[in-house]
């Protein structure tokens, strides 16, 4: 995939079909985007390119001083770059995005960027679709405007599932509300979190269930709610392995700071320092405060033994 910088180009050397968007998950709808992009594309015998910014402009439109809140994106650009890729996108744009660029109206980052650099003869937009400026709002001039200078405009239609249109809100919600499965389907793969392992309290070796710490790599990566889950890991060494997450407190031991926590069925070696990447398959149970730590032992076996039946089910997606 060819990753254009737009500071590092004052144009584009081939005509394009242009689609422009954060795409954060790369999910299905997203996909459905990207395929009718190609599809515009064809038709009028142009690349299609995807434009995109190199960081969220929520970060950029925050008030001074104030700080987003964390966990508000799906993926990082790392993962986004790598999805889009694996969606069989050739051409991406990133914009820089500062408050600059912000302040333009959507009409002139139309005839600055998409048209003057970017040579589009096609723009298409997904069914929520905006850009430009709120503050000098001139969406609605956007498609006499392209038309006038003989730039094709297409609106795609809304991905449903069930009855919602399938969106990157919709599935931070269903995130924070603990439904993975439910994301999954709307992702199109199961949702993973890369993090290193590091140093942890050891509390589940004391009882027979060592775990890994896992330290998410961004702190801008949304988690799923607290509670225990299904998951698959892949290791370094490429191996994918069935386990068990908690996500939270451990108050059986009197610990409240949240922690994420991962046991690998059937694995005894070290992983201390080591990155896995965590894809989320089945929530298993709320975390809850046990008796005694044999009786969460007890129950972290049943844990182990349900984590083991869904990871060993094929999984609906990627």
């Amino acid at each position: 995939m060819n990753i254009y910088k737009l500071n590092d180009i004052r144009e584009l050397p081939f005509a394009t079909a242009v689609t422009v968007g954060m795409f954060d998950g790369v999910h299905n709808g997203h996909r459905h985007i990207l395929a009718r992009l190609g599809q515009v594309a064809e038709e009028e015998g142009v690349r299609p390119v995807v434009v995109t910014f190199d960081r969220h402009p929520r970060l950029v439109l925050l008030p001074p001083g104030e700080q987003p809140p964390a966990g508000f994106r799906l993926t990082t650009n790392e993962e986004r770059y790598g999805l889009l890729a694996e969606a069989g996108v050739g051409d991406v744009v990133e914009i820089g995005f500062t408050p600059e660029e912000a302040r333009l109206s959507a009409c002139d980052f139309f005839r600055r960027t998409i048209v003057a650099r970017l040579r589009a003869r096609a723009l298409v937009l997904g069914f929520d679709n905006m850009f430009g400026s709120k503050a000098k709002s001139d969406f609605h001039r956007l498609r006499p405007l392209a038309e006038g200078m003989g730039v094709r405009v297409s609106e795609d239609t809304a991905l449903l599932y069930e009855g919602r249109e399938v969106s990157s809100t919709q599935i931070r919600k269903a995130l924070g509300a603990g439904d993975v499965g439910r994301a999954a389907a709307m992702l199109g793969y199961e949702y993973r979190v890369s993090g290193r392992v590091g140093e942890g309290r050891r509390v589940g070796r004391s009882i027979g269930f060592p775990t890994a710490n896992v330290v998410p790599d961004s702190l801008e990566k949304a988690l799923p709610a607290d509670g225990v889950y299904c998951v698959r890991c892949l290791a370094a060494d490429g191996s994918l392995r069935t386990g068990m997450a908690n996500l939270g407190g451990q108050p059986t031991f009197g610990l409240s700071q949240p922690t994420f926590e991962v046991h690998l069925i059937d694995y005894e070696g070290d992983l201390y320092g080591q990155t896995l990447v965590v894809r989320f398959v089945e929530r298993l149970r709320d975390i809850r405060r046990f008796d005694s730590p044999e009786a969460l032992a007890e129950q972290l076996a049943a844990d182990r033994a349900a984590a083991r039946a869904a990871g060993g089910r094929p999984s609906p997606v990627r």
